[in-house]
This record gives structure tokens, C-alpha cells and sequence, in this order.
């Protein structure tokens, strides 16, 4: 079972991050297919924080779905992530 302390935690680290150290961790799931609530949770709070930090995240999240099947970098201003 996920804590609010364990959410809350994970919601700092990845508020603390660099928009370009949270592009990283998202390609290192890129191609994983194992599935847990932890992993559930890590994936929606990544997403979350890139979107807070105004990154455009459309490539990859519908809004519902979020699509590890290929890598992502940055647009020319850094305000989008496009597919690899």
C-alpha cells in the first residue's frame, strides 16, 4: 500500500529535479513493461511535475494514457517533448 508519506516524498524529489533530469528518468522506462501500483504512481507523478513545471507533455499523455513504447528529448525551446 502507497502512504502519503511515500506520495508526498516522491512528489518533492521530482519537484526538484531538472526538466531535462525528468526527460531522462521517463526514457529509462521507456520499453519496460512490468506493472505495479509503485510504478503506476512514479509514472503519473513524472507526468504531473512536467506538467507543472510547463513542459507539453501531448506527445505522450492523452490525459488518461501515458505511452512508454518510444523516447522523447525536448523541442528547439524547451517548452514540448517530441517523440525520438
Amino acid at each position: 500500500m502507497v502512504t502519503k508519506e511515500y506520495f508526498d516524498n516522491l512528489q518533492k524529489e521530482m519537484a526538484s529535479k531538472s526538466v531535462e533530469a525528468l526527460v531522462k528518468e521517463f526514457n529509462q522506462q521507456v520499453g519496460n513493461t512490468g506493472w505495479t501500483s509503485i510504478r503506476g504512481l512514479h509514472d503519473s507523478v513524472l507526468i504531473d511535475t512536467l506538467i507543472a513545471k510547463g513542459v507539453d507533455v501531448s506527445a505522450v499523455y492523452d490525459g488518461v494514457d501515458i505511452s512508454f513504447k518510444r523516447k522523447i528529448k525536448f523541442n528547439e525551446d524547451k517548452t514540448k517533448v517530441i517523440l525520438v
